[in-house]
């Protein structure tokens, strides 16, 4: 595989950077987002209303909206837009997407637990036939669930697991805001009393894929966190200065960087190949939670060692550093530790 970024890449890279410049921290840059930059539709197919581009595409702006830590809700959002995607009907899909894309309706995925997909750990139960189903219990923390329009939302019948689209404003839908330990990704709690809800239908390993296509969006998130904390740890060595010369000259602080940069470059590469790995199932299986779990830990590493380069000043609430480390932690507990997934990985490999 060819892992290097064509012009396009770069000129789509380089307009979502541009744009976060200036919109990352405006939560009414959202519409601007859906309908003048299309980025919640890259990878969906232009007869549903996207662009038809690839996870490839989709890959590079969440790198780049992991680079700029922005509180937009474009990951929950877009993974509600892949499941419907994945396991919604041709009429399913020509009747939800549209909104979603175009911004007149707001998605949030409600599936990011450790177990997520796993029927025996399933917090919300599904009930009544086609035509009218109903689901009960209560689900969190969902990304974004405060002021979203639809729901995505897991619940077994029995131990068929499946994914089903509810409306907020149905009876019966309660939803929460919960304290968020990354202020700039806020989190809410869902009930569920006998609210009317929507199955979405498919293969039983179509499940799999929309939470192995998060995974891999999530880790492209991660990697362009951890490429911030590297990028200012250099710029913060450069200009400070101690013994009369600056700290970056001095050995433990190169090493420190050398360290973040090369679990960096590991790691691109890594993104890379799972998003171009997205129309092999089989691939995508494997290559999934491996980059989940190394994109968290990278994230992690670097946003730790960034702490250290900067010393006291990191510590500090006026500084932004510690929101990297906020959301290195909280990305690293989606869908499961690094642990968990390792484990994931093992057991798909027969391992």
């Amino acid at each position: 595989m060819d892992f290097q970024y064509s012009s396009e890449h770069t000129a789509l890279r380089d307009s979502t950077r541009d744009f976060l410049d200036v919109h990352g921290s405006d939560e009414r840059g959202w519409n601007r987002l859906c309908t003048e930059l299309e980025l919640p539709g890259l990878a969906v197919p232009v007869e549903y209303g996207g662009v038809g581009a690839t996870l490839v595409e989709s890959a590079i702006v969440f790198e780049e909206f992991g680079r700029a830590l922005s509180p937009l809700p474009l990951a929950s959002h877009v993974f509600a837009v892949h499941a419907v995607l994945c396991l919604g009907d041709d009429e399913q899909r020509h009747r939800l997407l549209p909104g979603l894309l175009g911004g007149t309706l707001r998605a949030a995925f409600a599936v990011t637990g450790p177990n997520a997909g796993d029927a025996a750990s399933a917090t919300v139960s599904a009930t009544g036939g086609a035509g009218h189903t109903v689901l009960d219990g209560v689900c969190g923390p969902v990304l974004h669930g405060h002021g979203a329009d639809l729901l995505v939302v897991a619940a077994c019948t029995g131990d068929d697991m499946g994914l089903y689209v509810v409306d907020t404003a149905t009876p019966g839908v309660g939803v929460t805001p919960l304290p968020s330990f990354d202020a700039s990704r806020p989190v809410a709690r869902v009930t569920l009393g006998q609210a009317a809800a929507e199955r979405l239908d498919a293969a039983p390993d179509a499940l799999d894929q929309v939470l192995d296509t998060a995974r891999v969006l999530l880790a492209a998130e991660m990697l362009g966190g951890a490429e911030a904390c590297l990028a200012r740890s250099i710029e913060y060595a450069c200009s400070r200065s101690q013994f009369d010369r600056p700290i970056g000259t001095f050995q433990a602080v190169k090493h420190m960087c050398a360290e973040m940069a090369i679990e960096i470059d590991a790691t691109r590469v890594a993104v890379m190949f799972a998003a171009m790995s997205a129309d092999d199932p089989g691939e995508l299986a494997v290559a999934a939670p491996l980059v989940k779990a190394q994109a968290a830990d990278t994230f992690t590493l670097c946003a730790n060692t960034a702490t250290q380069v900067h010393g006291g000043i990191a510590f500090t609430w006026e500084h932004d550093l510690h929101r990297y480390l906020r959301r290195a932690k909280t990305c690293e507990a989606l869908f499961g530790n690094s642990s968990q997934h390792r484990a994931l990985l093992a057991d798909r490999v027969g391992l």
